[in-house]
């Protein structure tokens, strides 16, 4: 039996050093803040200290404040007041308003105890792993600081560098050498350094674990023996568990929450009971019918909407939060975490006498957040670090990715709350030019100590931007690594072997049944069929999400209606002629408020919400600041639209919002017909769009709007002119075709082209042809990946067709952002 050694950071040791000589001798020594309490303490003292800077994060700021007054106790810089607006007087304010607090309290932080420790016996120590020692810890153990602050003395291992491609070429290379190494020593331990972003090292991370055990990813059976490590870790309060436990104590305190956080809480994986299938129900049933934001008694009001079986077992007191963990796993890890953080903001309660429910919930979550953590991976065989630091144990090998020239050694960056010629005299490595190279120079030497075999590589590109190697790779001669691909699926495909398999069909739809969507089936099909197979067929729709002010669909809805109501009372042109402008923005103005109410009352269907009468004004109806906004705009559409109608030849408005059926291609679809006037020699049929007009294609294969084709062929052969009536605030206009270029405003007759048929009778019946075939191609489940230009650009299921996998999306020829 023996002692193990105690390996602690300096403000770790003494703070344990100053808690022992407190309780050795508590007459002498003050009570010592918990770490909890300095951060509490240094947020007030941030926060009042930067009162006049409204756009500073008090938490962010606190954190940087209490590291630079911990840097000037442990390198000995005096804080003074300096210029009135200047950082080191902010530092100097919030250290005067943190150490009063602690006069307050008693209690004194690590910092202020420092001094202290130099009188009275200290431990042996032994210091390792450090690029600059402070002097108060070098003073506690001159010979150990003596002793350059490394190991023994070593056989320094040899070197050799690596120049590859890119930081891909970079990952395969790292994972190829750690698979060469476990084959040729397979209990070796290695070490892998690469700076950069987090993401990198994930998936390096993945890439060394099919690289040491390619079966793995195949095998039903998990394998129990972790291979890789990643040091470092996230912000606590950013986990599954801790994010899950701290938004439901939100959800129990009653605090107003957003549907889109709803539905990640109740779709969240830390739940017993209900399963996974009801509670996404729930969710859906929410973003679908609930309100925008929802509070307790919203939240138990809106289970109403939940099937029954769910009611029950949805009860917030039965949340069975965080479920049935796996002892010793990575959620067992982060649950015992979360006991500890909240037996750490239990100690507050030492420095604060009351706290309101969200002001604690609040102070809960910045302290989750501000706690770093990782489920730790033990005994694994490879560690990969984002740190370029001392090793401080031997490796059997080291490999020190992406040095660059800015990696190594690093630009200074002096503290900016400190004076910097302060932080010069002092020593601060971080400060200046030349303590930088000291901490190149003695990680260099540390990395040579701590393996039997050190590797070097830089990428000689990153992206776009090239790369210079460090200046500590001068002199070594460069294996060119070629791109090894060690990805699992590029590794398990064989030229010759791959059988690839065309599926582009799905199963057939019944024809006796109208086309799911009305014109929107056709819509989809001509666009891209997957996307109307996987939305129509398969039920695969964006999930819905609240939107500032009124939804695009619903600003529509309301231009629909109101224009439904205003051509009721008019009829025809003559009557449009007759009125005068007062009469008729009086009567725009009705119109508008009237479907205004509707869609209201529409909108609140289902939550026991009043609808009066179409034609009855309801007293009690109050519109919403945002749907009084839009009903301003429709109206000043519309005004504009009157007299664009002012300028064309005599017609008459035969019906609006009609309801048709068409017949074609062995299929059946609904259609609804925004509005069919008649005209001199037959009728125009009109699409309204509250998007932009765009230059939309009427003669290709994939024409832009394939619905007016639909129209056309549903109403016969008197139809003269398609147009969709575009009301925005650029422009209002009528974009179309017609047989003659005097029947609508700024709408052409066929172009002369071979684009273009010879006549309006045979362009008529080439449209007819195209709408047939999109017909039965619907019917036959025709789902081929195959989306028209610009069809990609809004789309949720590119992720489920892989589109941009195979071939590369082709832009826009054309904008048309419609209601639909």
């Amino acid at each position: 039996m023996w002692a193990s050694a105690g390996v602690l950071t300096p403000q770790s040791w003494a703070r344990r050093e100053c808690e022992r000589r407190a309780e050795d001798a508590p007459e002498e020594w003050p009570r010592v803040l918990s770490p909890t309490e300095e951060w509490l303490l240094w947020r007030e003292a941030a926060q009042d200290a930067a009162r006049h800077y409204p756009f500073l994060d008090p938490g962010l700021l606190a954190e940087s404040l209490r590291r630079s007054s911990e840097r000037a106790a442990a390198y000995g810089i005096a804080v003074r007041p300096a210029a009135l607006d200047g950082e080191a007087a902010l530092l100097f304010e919030a250290r005067r308003g943190f150490e009063a607090r602690c006069r307050e309290l008693n209690a004194v932080s690590v910092s202020a105890l420092i001094p202290r420790l130099r009188s009275g016996p200290a431990r042996e120590l032994l210091m390792r792993g450090f690029d600059a020692i402070p002097p108060w810890l070098a003073a506690l153990a001159p010979q150990s600081a003596g002793d350059g602050a490394s190991a023994a003395p070593r056989a320094n291992a040899a070197v050799r560098g690596v120049r590859t491609a890119d930081a891909v070429t970079q990952m395969e290379a790292i994972a190829a050498w750690c698979r060469e190494r476990f084959r040729t020593q397979p209990d070796a331990r290695l070490l892998v350094m690469l700076p950069g972003p987090a993401g990198a090292r994930e998936r390096l991370a993945a890439l060394i674990r099919d690289a040491l055990d390619p079966e793995a990813p195949l095998s039903l059976e998990r394998t129990s023996r972790a291979l890789v490590g990643i040091e470092g870790g996230d912000p606590f309060g950013a986990l599954a568990l801790p994010a899950q436990a701290l938004l439901t104590l939100d959800v129990l305190a009653g605090a107003v929450i957003e549907v889109a956080l709803i539905g990640r809480w109740l779709t969240s994986p830390c739940w017993e009971t209900p399963d996974a299938a009801r509670r996404a129900h729930l969710a859906l049933l929410l973003r679908e019918r609930g309100p925008t934001s929802l509070g307790l008694r919203e939240f138990l009001g809106a289970l109403q909407l939940a099937p029954r079986e769910l009611k029950s077992e949805a009860a917030l007191t039965a949340l069975g939060w965080p479920g049935v963990l796996a002892t010793g796993g990575a959620a067992h890890q982060t649950r015992l975490r979360w006991r500890e953080l909240l037996e750490e903001f239990g100690e507050l309660a030492a420095s604060v006498a009351t706290l309101e429910r969200e002001a604690a919930l609040e102070l809960l979550r910045a302290l989750a957040m501000r706690t770093s953590f990782r489920p730790s991976d033990e005994g694994v065989p490879v560690t990969v670090s984002p740190l370029l630091a001392d090793p401080v144990v031997i490796y059997d090998g080291i490999w020190v990715g992406s040095l660059d020239a800015d990696a190594l050694p690093q630009p200074p960056a002096p503290d900016p709350y400190l004076p910097l010629q302060a932080q010069i005299a002092a020593g601060v490595p971080e400060a200046s030019v030349a303590g930088r190279r000291a901490q190149g120079d003695g990680l260099f030497a540390a990395w040579r100590r701590g393996t039997r075999e050190l590797v070097l590589s830089v990428p000689a590109r990153d992206e776009d931007r090239e790369l210079l190697p460090s200046p500590y790779l001068t002199g070594l001669a460069f294996e060119e690594a070629p791109a090894a691909k060690l990805w699992l699926p590029l590794r398990l495909h064989r030229e010759g072997r791959t059988e690839h398999i065309t599926d582009v069909r799905g199963t057939t739809f019944n024809p006796l049944t109208p086309l799911p969507g009305g014109t929107r089936a056709l819509t989809l099909q001509n666009t891209c069929a997957f996307r109307a197979y996987a939305e129509l067929r398969l039920g695969a729709v964006p999930l819905e999400h609240a939107e500032p002010g009124v939804p695009m669909d619903q600003r529509g809805l309301l231009l629909h209606a109101a224009l439904q109501m205003l051509w009721a009372e008019l009829r025809n042109s003559q009557a449009l002629a007759a009125l005068d402008e007062g009469a008729l923005e009086v009567l725009i103005t009705q119109c508008v408020a009237q479907a205004a109410r509707a869609l209201q009352a529409e909108v609140g269907r289902g939550r026991r919400a009043r609808r009066a009468p179409d034609t009855q004004f309801d007293l009690f109806a109050v519109l919403s600041p945002a749907l009084e906004r839009e009903c301003e705009r429709a109206t000043g559409l519309i005004r504009r639209l009157c007299a664009l109608e002012r300028t064309r030849p005599a017609f008459t408005v035969e019906a609006t919002e009609q309801m048709a059926e068409l017949a074609l291609g062995g299929g059946r679809v609904r259609l609804r017909l925004d509005r069919i006037d008649r005209i001199a020699g037959g009728r125009a049929v009109l699409d309204y769009k509250s998007g932009r007009p765009g230059t939309p294609d009427w003669y290709g294969e994939r024409p832009t709007h394939p619905q007016l084709l639909a129209y056309l062929a549903a109403l016969g052969d008197d139809v003269r002119a398609l147009a969709t009536v575009n009301l925005t605030a650029r422009e209002v206009r009528f974009t179309g075709v017609a047989e003659s270029g005097a029947l609508l405003p700024r709408v052409k007759a066929l172009p002369a082209t071979a684009a273009a048929a010879a006549d309006w009778s045979a362009q008529r019946d080439r449209w007819l042809a195209l709408i047939e075939r999109l017909i039965r191609a619907f019917l036959a489940g025709d789902a081929q990946v195959d989306p028209a230009p610009g069809a990609c650009d809004y789309c949720h299921l590119t992720d489920v067709c892989r589109i941009g996998a195979h071939v590369a999306i082709a832009a826009a020829s054309h904008a048309d952002e419609t209601d639909e």
